[in-house]
């Protein structure tokens, strides 16, 4: 697990964004949101990567962040 200590904003490093990609393949995976729904998608990467920003990192937090985005927007 990475832990860089890059400001929030800045380019991820290849490990990142692998450990990020794979949080919202498996998050899209579970909630059926396929490769061509780009705002589902989106929505997942973005709790996903608030989480990363805030320090929550690992596989379990990124997925438990996704979930949660996914589920607000949805009810919201």
């Amino acid at each position: 697990m990475s832990t860089s200590k890059r400001a929030a904003g800045t380019i991820y490093d290849a490990e990142e964004l692998a450990e990020i990609r794979t949080a919202v393949e498996a998050v899209c995976t579970e909630l059926g949101i396929d490769k061509a729904d780009t705002a589902g998608r989106e929505r997942v990467a973005s709790g996903i990567m608030r989480s990363w920003a805030a320090g929550r990192r690992t596989p379990l937090w990124l997925v438990h962040a996704g979930l949660a985005e996914a589920a607000q927007r949805q009810a919201g």
